[in-house]
């Protein structure tokens, strides 16, 4: 289950676009959980909010206020619209949200700044597919920490997009540097680490500038380790490869995930 530049098309039948609208948006709010209208209008090329409006009335979504950083109308999947997926999708996800509001306000907006980054590439023909976080999760071990998506380019690189919304410190933000390290590294005689490229966005100028910074050839990170106690110290001070600042890149975003002008931004190739 992933998404192809084919799923982007219109269709002249307008039957046949109704259904293929339907496919896409449900299968999206599944991939990623939740969504909006708004994002559904965006992904489905809709200029109004009908095709969520009238989904809701039918029974396929339910609609969620939730405060995240400010109140919004959430879309997820009710038990209709989740069995009519799960009959269709050859990669069966854990989707506990048919409650909304077990979901964590406090990882609404990031995953929602997700989707629209992952809309806008596709709609540019950058990349040909994506992976989500819950995708990923479904196809690794239990507990594995997952980027926010990873998409797949025309050239066939994968890149892993993190969104960073809110600093990491200590701990937290050297183990960030060592995962993004090892997700890029080859290990046990493959050619390609997990990913190819590492995709780091934000709406935040200042985060932008301490990632670019951290990743820079040479530059210390700490390793981490627990102790009897169960209080975590410092292990050892590693040093960033001369290769990772090649295949780390940066993005400065508005609220809606559109790329903004910034000297410290590093774009993907």
């Amino acid at each position: 289950m992933t998404a192809n530049a084919q799923d982007f098309m219109e269709l002249p039948n307008p039957a046949a676009q109704g259904q293929a609208n339907k496919a896409q948006a449900l299968m999206w709010v599944y991939a990623w959980v939740y969504s909006t209208p708004a994002i559904l209008q965006l992904l489905l090329r809709h200029q109004g909010m009908s095709w969520s409006t009238s989904a809701v009335a039918a029974g396929w979504l339910r609609k969620t206020g939730i405060t995240a950083r400010e109140r919004i109308k959430v879309l997820t999947l009710n038990e209709m619209g989740l069995a009519w997926v799960q009959a269709r999708s050859n990669l069966l996800l854990k989707y506990a949200e048919l409650d909304p509001h077990r979901m964590s306000p406090y990882t609404i907006h990031h995953g929602l700044l997700a989707q629209r980054l992952t809309v806008h590439e596709a709609r540019a023909g950058r990349i040909n597919s994506y992976l989500t976080e819950r995708m990923l999760a479904a196809r690794s071990e239990p507990g594995v920490k997952q980027p926010d998506a990873v998409w797949t380019t025309k050239s066939g690189e994968r890149v892993a997009l993190e969104v960073e919304l809110t600093a990491k410190w200590d701990r937290r933000f050297d183990e960030f540097v060592l995962k993004t390290i090892k997700a890029m590294t080859p290990e046990d005689g493959d050619e390609r680490g997990k990913v190819d490229r590492v995709l780091i966005t934000t709406t935040s100028p200042a985060i932008l500038k301490r990632y670019r910074l951290a990743f820079g050839s040479g530059q210390p990170y700490r390793t981490w380790r627990a102790s009897v106690t169960g209080k975590s110290g410092v292990e050892s001070i590693e040093h960033v490869p001369s290769w990772v600042q090649d295949k780390v890149h940066f993005r400065l975003v508005d609220e809606r995930g559109v790329a903004v002008s910034d000297p410290l931004n590093r774009e993907l190739p």
